[in-house]
């Protein structure tokens, strides 16, 4: 075994945070620079299973304790400062609410799940426009903790194995090692085509990363002392290797994956091939001192610098460029004393490392400080949102004495909306009271029981709503814009003695039409196979009427040829046939086709722009999209050239062109585009008599 001190590895360590800082900070062309944090997985695989090795052929067993002290010196005093400055440094600088979810991920990351959360929110259809989470990369340092939950057990368990055998601990290891590197990667191109997002974050896709690391590592004695210019040759092949997954891979690319082989086998080869290069191999170039010198500091590195851009982003814009490498320099900076001050004082002090309880003691005693301090934290942010004005309506509007009158619409609906947008731009302070109140907005959607048809695929069961005894039917069809009038439809439905179906998946529009993904993967192929079932659910049914809705997708759709459609009036001739098309599918099973239009989307997220330090109600007052204006049109038209009713609830979000994120004292949207529960339950009448169920 190999037992100096690699200084290639130093720089192979500062190649894979430079590429991941690179891309997020979009600095050159290094699109696919996420591929660091792969490399970063083999080589602690690598790493750590050399020392696990070492261990186990030197004393016949492996210290569990041992492993876990020094695991916790290394890991956490880093991570927690890094955790705690940012949750300061969201109050400070971003809004209540994105502040208050940066709260919620800092926990999860404390107690390295921050994967696990973000795989909940990914899948969240309605999270799709979300400002991401400074926590959000904690999710590899959670992936490679959940993996080293269960790899130093396996490792005792070999020593165990080998103690009643003529084996090695090397010999037992590789089968087992083999195993995992096939069944995780199978797993991973499995998962990638299915759900990218579980793929992405999942430590089951990724275990094969870092067990092939630590399959390096056990191949260490074979490789050593091999032909040096082989292993030059070998290292020049796994530095390309990884240098072009990062400038050929983008968003767009399908990964983690087959994808993910590249940069990861990269890796390896650059970990074996340095176990003796030739002089003209990479190491030379990777062992210079400035580049290990980043190498020291990857790790407070990649901790520092994603935190910094998004707090940065709050304030001046998204960095990108010049922008992005100050962001990027400011990290080094702050890393650099970070690894100087907190790292190695943790990791090499006597009296931390005289004790292997001292080690372990750190876990609890992060957890006892940072809990307190969140929850402290939150209470800050909830105080922030205490005061405000009264609510709006159409005698409260912010007039001045001796304005005249407005000429309100004879509808209270709407003449409330005409007195919300009054109140936007006559200074009126924003209520005191919301409904729903701002912490609460992203949870804001109608629930649909067991029938959660985003999740499920197969046996889709139906979940019966509103009057189950009624003797009339009512089925609601689409995406999460016909999900949110669920609210109103359900309480229309007790009224009038209808029994409800919703029918209704994310992402997948009423129109007959193929969506493609918002992450740009690919045609959303799971919405045909849906669409078609809601039509056979009619078809068994015969309901007395069906409701349907679907959102503008700016994404585009699918052509004939398979092709990726974004031409904005080709998208809108498409969304209007397949509308058409689908209204004609439905016609022969139900009495009424009902197409509730949706209203013009917001420009910016009410909730983050209400909880802003200095928001207004003018400030928060938005224009009508017109993306979504023609999106809705071409709805519109497609399900009226079909014969179905068709709604329109613009009138109801805005007026004169504008569009108040309060409406009376409602929050009208959760996000953007979706309309919140509360104010979709405010609407029951207005809708009730645009669809007539009486």
């Amino acid at each position: 075994m190999h037992q100096g001190f690699r200084q290639d590895i130093q720089g192979l360590r500062a190649l894979a945070v430079l590429l991941v800082a690179l891309d997020h900070a979009r600095i050159g062309p290094f699109t696919g620079g996420y591929v660091g944090v792969d490399v970063f997985f083999v080589i602690s695989g690598f790493l750590i299973t050399a020392l696990l090795l070492r261990e186990g052929e030197r004393d016949g067993r492996v210290s569990l304790v041992g492993f876990y002290a020094r695991r916790a010196r290394r890991i956490l005093p880093a991570a927690t400062l890094v955790l705690l400055a940012t949750v300061l440094g969201s109050i400070v600088l971003l809004s209540a609410v994105e502040a208050s979810a940066a709260i919620e991920d800092a926990i999860w990351a404390t107690f390295f799940a921050a994967n696990i959360k973000l795989t909940i929110d990914g899948t969240d259809y309605f999270n799709a426009e979300a400002t991401p989470s400074p926590f959000q990369h904690y999710w590899s340092l959670a992936v490679e903790e959940q993996f080293y939950l269960v790899w130093p057990l396996l490792v005792l368990l070999l020593c165990l194995i080998v103690a009643r055998s003529r084996f090695s601990l090397r010999q037992v290891a590789v089968p087992a090692l083999a195993a995992i590197v096939a069944v995780s990667f199978i797993w991973s191109a499995v998962q990638t085509g299915g759900d990218t997002v579980t793929a992405y974050f999942s430590p089951f896709t990724r275990a094969w990363e870092l067990a092939l690391g630590a399959l390096a590592a056990c191949l260490v004695p074979v490789v050593q002392g091999r032909a040096p210019r082989l292993l030059a040759a070998a290292s020049w092949v796994g530095l390309a290797a990884v240098l072009v997954a990062a400038l050929a891979y983008d968003e767009g690319t399908l990964f983690p994956g087959y994808a993910a082989a590249l940069p990861v086998l990269g890796a390896a080869l650059l970990l074996l091939g340095g176990l003796g290069a030739a002089s003209w191999g990479p190491q030379g170039v990777l062992s210079w001192a400035p580049v290990r010198a980043i190498g020291d500091w990857s790790y407070s590195l990649y901790l520092w610098h994603w935190p910094l851009l998004i707090l940065a982003g709050a304030v001046w814009g998204t960095p990108s460029g010049w922008s992005g490498l100050a962001v990027v320099v400011v990290a080094t900076g702050l890393s650099a004393l970070t690894y100087r001050f907190v790292e190695n004082p943790f990791r090499d002090r006597p009296w931390i490392k005289a004790r292997n309880a001292r080690g372990v003691a750190l876990y609890p005693a992060v957890v006892a400080l940072t809990l307190p301090l969140m929850a402290g934290a939150n209470v800050l942010v909830e105080r922030s949102l205490e005061d405000g004005g009264a609510a709006i309506t159409t005698s409260n509007f912010g007039q001045q004495a001796g304005d005249p009158r407005p000429d309100f619409s004879k509808d209270p609906v709407v003449a409330l909306v005409q007195a919300s947008v009054l109140a936007a731009q006559n200074g009126a302070e924003i209520p005191a009271v919301l409904r729903p109140a701002l912490l609460d907005l992203d949870d804001d959607r109608p629930p649909v029981g067991e029938c959660e048809y985003f999740d499920i695929n197969e046996d889709r069961p139906l979940c019966p709503r509103g009057d189950l005894d009624g003797d009339r039917t009512l089925v609601l069809i689409g995406d999460s814009h016909a999900r949110q009038w669920i609210p109103p439809l359900e309480l229309l439905s007790e009224r009038f003695g209808y029994t409800a179906y919703f029918l209704v998946r994310e992402g997948c529009p009423a129109s007959d039409v193929t969506p493609w993904l918002n992450n740009g993967a690919g045609p959303q192929t799971k919405c045909a196979d849906f669409q078609d079932w809601a039509v056979e659910q009619v078809a068994d049914l015969r309901p007395d009427v069906v409701l349907m809705g679907s959102q503008a997708n700016t994404q585009g759709f699918e052509g004939e040829d398979g092709q990726h459609v974004t031409d904005l009036d080709e998208m809108m001739a498409m969304y209007a046939e397949g509308m058409t098309r689908q209204v004609e599918r439905l016609a022969p099973w139900t009495d009424k086709v009902v197409l509730i239009g949706d209203p013009p989307d917001l420009t910016f997220d009410p909730g983050r722009c209400l909880s802003a330090r200095d928001a207004t109600l003018e400030s928060c007052l938005s224009p009508g999209d017109e993306t979504s204006v023609r999106f809705a049109e071409a709805l519109r038209d497609g399900a009226l050239a079909a014969g179905a009713t068709y709604v329109k609830t613009g009138q109801w979000f805005c007026a004169d062109g504008w569009c108040p994120t309060v409406i009376g004292d409602y929050i009208a949207r959760r996000d953007k585009a979706h309309v919140s529960v509360s104010y979709a339950a405010y609407l029951t009448d207005e809708l009730e008599k645009r669809i007539d169920l009486e």
